[in-house]
């Protein structure tokens, strides 16, 4: 990730085509704003089943997908400006994170999720 991890960040959330999906977190860091997007995927899951769920990546890329839109800003503290992320650079940024949270022996990026 970026050394942008630690900066403001907003994520603007569109779940649906309707107008009154929108929704808007703001964030004291990029990371907190990707850990507030894999629990709105886990929290998606866990209404799907009564037991602990595990996950890979791509999961989480679906889910994404199926947002209606899906897009980060992050302030730069040089220039005083928020700079939008897209939703495919936000699918790198969860990867790298999830990569990097869950290593196993096998390569996969599985994750289990118990409510």
């Amino acid at each position: 990730m970026s050394s942008s991890t630690s900066s403001h960040t907003v994520l603007l959330i569109q779940a649906s085509p309707r107008l009154d999906s929108r929704t808007w977190a703001d964030y004291e860091s990029l990371t907190d704003a990707l850990d507030a997007i894999c629990k709105m995927f886990e929290e998606f899951l866990s209404k799907k089943s009564a037991g602990p769920v595990t996950y890979d990546v791509s999961q989480v890329y679906e889910f994404l997908d199926k947002l209606s839109d899906i897009s980060i800003m992050i302030f730069n503290r040089e220039t005083g400006q928020y700079i939008g992320r897209t939703r495919a650079w936000i699918k790198q940024q969860v990867y790298e994170m999830m990569r990097g949270r869950c290593q196993h022996p096998e390569g996969g990026e599985k994750v289990i999720v118990g409510y």
